[in-house]
C-alpha cells in the first residue's frame, strides 16, 4: 500500500474520532446537566456546551494537527 494512503488513512480516523468525542461531549453536557445549574447568571449546559466544549476542542484539534499529523510530499516520486 502506498504510504500516502496510509497516512491519510490514520490522519482520517483521529479526525472521526475527535469529531465523535466532540458530539458525545456536546451531548453529554448539554442533556446530563441538571438545568437549575448556573455559572455566571447563564445555564450551566449552555456555558459548557457551547462555550467551553468549542474552546477545548478547538485546542485539541490544533494539538491533533500539530502532533498527530504528518506532512507527506504529494509530488511524483521517481523510483530508481
Amino acid at each position: 500500500m502506498n504510504p500516502i494512503v496510509s497516512v491519510a488513512r490514520r490522519e482520517a480516523l483521529f479526525s472521526v474520532l475527535l469529531a465523535l468525542l466532540y458530539l458525545a461531549g456536546w451531548a453529554a453536557t448539554a442533556y446530563l446537566v441538571p438545568p437549575d445549574l448556573s455559572l455566571a447568571g447563564w445555564p450551566l449546559w449552555f456555558m459548557l456546551s457551547c462555550l467551553f466544549n468549542p474552546l477545548l476542542f478547538t485546542l485539541l484539534c490544533l494539538l491533533m494537527v500539530r502532533y498527530g499529523f504528518r506532512a507527506v510530499s504529494l509530488g511524483e516520486q521517481h523510483e530508481p
